[in-house]
Formats: structure tokens, sequence, C-alpha cells
């Protein structure tokens, strides 16, 4: 895929962002008029006819993306400059020998575990043991439903999306929306266009599938990439087209309890809200009532077969990252090389402070901002 790169246009956008520089504001203020980087301009160029270029043209020239990144500008630096910083919290945590529970504690063995390679290697696939065990015991389309909840609340792709947000039309409430989803390709059109790299794509999404059953040591690596595909596909024709999807007016739907049968008949609704934790809930907001009313015949006329297999691919899509060092490099092969165009993968104590970061970031927050960012900043 094309990389981007973004220019940085604002010299006052990195002396204010960056925390290094909090004591030296007052002297900078004093100096930056415009705010603008002059340097970085093209002034060879006519702003009229390419503006962008103007501002940014020289930067730009003399700026290699990185080969661990797909784009690269401003929020980029910045990104990598807050890293190093938490980094060096973590490190505390991580080399100290904190009582268990405290913040300390949580977040050096999180991040230690991350960077053992070697027992992730050992252990392989045994962290989703549980999981593969439980859809492979799926006998029913209740416990479909089950596991799409159950698989959903952690984050998992799933045919079906839960989750709350603000009521559009009464700001005062919650409302709990029900939303399609599904796919393992970034959008629908990546399974029904038929240009040359689509079809390029696809190809190594299957291959790519295939290996990752394989490296798993899981039986029949390319049959169950097909069988995916095939159930992916059949998602994405009635996935809304993102377009439509920005239609606030027409994606709003409400729904009362005895109304949802009406969408999805065959769907063991109780069932799917009990594994949730809101059994009593009497209304949903049916963003795509079209998509709802094809997937509850895609439910019952797929079979439960390849609905595991379907499920045991989201397992070790999300979690592949996590296990072991092949697993996590096939995994980047595709989505980061294919899809994104990313030569190399980051460092890895980058992708481990990512993952303490998203995991456990309020608790790095509080040391963060307090080393960082004082109110004189």
């Amino acid at each position: 895929m094309r990389k981007l790169i973004f220019a940085v246009t604002l010299g006052t956008a990195l002396a204010a962002c960056s925390p290094q520089q909090a004591e030296q504001a007052p002297a900078e203020a004093e100096t930056l008029v415009s705010g603008l980087a002059i340097e970085n301009m093209d002034k060879s160029i006519r702003p009229g006819d390419d503006f962008f270029m103007y501002m940014n043209g020289t930067w730009i020239d003399r700026t290699e993306i990185p080969a661990d990144k797909g784009s690269y500008g401003g929020p980029q630096i910045l990104d990598d400059e807050s890293q190093e910083n938490v980094k060096a919290i973590i490190d505390e945590a991580a080399s100290g020998d904190f009582e268990k529970g405290t913040d300390e504690q949580k977040i050096g063995d999180l991040y230690n575990a991350y960077m053992d390679m070697d027992t992730r290697n050992a252990k392989g696939i045994e962290p989703l043991r549980k999981h593969l065990e439980r859809i492979a015991g799926i006998a029913s389309l209740e416990d479909l439903a089950r596991y799409i909840a159950h698989g959903r609340a952690r984050g998992l792709t799933m045919p079906i999306d839960l989750d709350q947000l603000a009521d559009w039309n009464d700001s005062s409430k919650y409302s709990i929306i029900i939303t399609q989803g599904g796919l393992g390709l970034p959008d629908r059109e990546y399974y029904l266009l038929d240009d040359d790299k689509s079809v390029q794509i696809r190809e190594a999404y299957v291959e790519h599938i295939g290996r990752t059953f394989d490296l798993a040591g899981l039986a029949d690596g390319a049959a169950a990439a097909k069988t995916v595909l095939a159930l992916e596909t059949r998602l994405a024709e009635h996935n809304m087209p993102k377009e439509q999807v920005r239609d606030r007016a027409a994606v709003y739907n409400v729904f009362s309890r005895d109304q949802w049968t009406d969408v999805m008949p065959n769907f063991p609704w109780q069932a799917f809200v009990d594994a949730y934790g809101l059994p009593e809930i009497d209304t949903l907001v049916f963003f795509m009532p079209d998509y709802l009313a094809a997937l509850d015949d895609i439910l019952l006329d797929t079979g439960l077969e390849p609905w595991k297999v379907y499920l045991t691919w989201n397992e070790l899509r999300s979690a592949a990252h996590l296990l072991t060092a092949d697993l996590d490099q096939q995994n980047f092969a595709f989505y980061g090389t294919v899809l994104a165009g990313i030569e190399e993968q980051r460092p890895r104590w980058r992708r481990a402070t990512n993952t303490v970061s998203g995991s456990l970031g309020e608790v790095i927050g509080k040391v963060y901002v307090a080393r960082h960012f004082p109110p004189e900043a």
C-alpha cells in the first residue's frame, strides 16, 4: 500500500507539544511570530498551484520515511518522543522489585512478559487454549451467539458489534447500539473489487490465514483459509458502504425488544444480551438493520463448523502479536507490509511499550504527566 508523509508546517506545533521544551516556551514565544516553519517551505512552487508543496516541499524532500512506518510527520515524531519518555517509566518498573498488586508491579510484569520471547515461543498458543476449546464445544446457535458476545467484549472482530454511546437524539442518556462487522480486511471493498491490486491482496490474505493456522499447529490451514474468506466475503457483500454509514439519520433505528426478531427472527437474542451482562435491556439501536437481516440468514444456513473456523481465526489474528515470534512476524508480514507498505517492524521495546500503554495507560499517565507536564507547562 502507498506510504504517506505528513509534513510539519507549524513550528509552534512541536514547540507547544514537546514536553522537553516546556521550560523554553517563554523564550520561544519571543522569537516565533507567525509560527510557520519557513525552512520547510519550497518557494519555487507557486502557492496557487500547490499550496501543500509550497508550504512543505523542502521538508518532504529532505525527510525519509523510516522503514518501520507507513507514514511520517509531526504526529509520528511526537509519538516516538513520548514513547521514549514512557519507556523510562516502564524500565524503572520492569527492573524493580515491587509488591504484588502495586502499579509498578503490574507495569513491570506486563512489559517483561511481552519482551520474554523465549517463554512466548515455549508456550505457543497455549494462552488461547481455553478459548479454542470453547469454540470447539459450540453445539448450537445459542452457543454461537454467546461466543460472539464473549469475543466482542474482549475486543475481537465479530459479525455483530455491540457498543454504548451517548444517544444521538437525547444526550441525557446512553444507548446500546448494534453495528456490522466481522471482516479481517479493512473494508468491504477489499473483498468485492476485481482490480489486480484487490485480487493480489485477497490471495495474500488467504495465504496469510493458512500460514497462521500452520504456525499455530492447527490442522488444514489451507482449507481453513478458504472457509474464512468465503464467510467474510458473504458478510462483506451485506456490510453497509462507508458512505452510507456516515448518514446519521439513516443509521439511527430504535428497536424495542419485541421488534428485534422482526429483523433477525432466528438469532437467539436473549443468549446474546445475557452474555453481555444485559439480560433486562429493552431497547437497542440497530445501525444497519439490512445487514443484520442478511446476517440472520447467513448464521442459519452456514452451519456451525465454518463459524468455528472463523472464530478460531479471529482468536489467532487478535493474539498473534502476543504469541510466538513466528506468529508475530507472520501477522506483521501481512497487516504491516502487504496492507500498509511498512518494510520493518518497530523495535520490540516500542511494541511492548504500546502494549503496556494500551492496557495500563492510566497508571503510566499519572507518572508521565507529573514528570513531563508540570503546571507551568
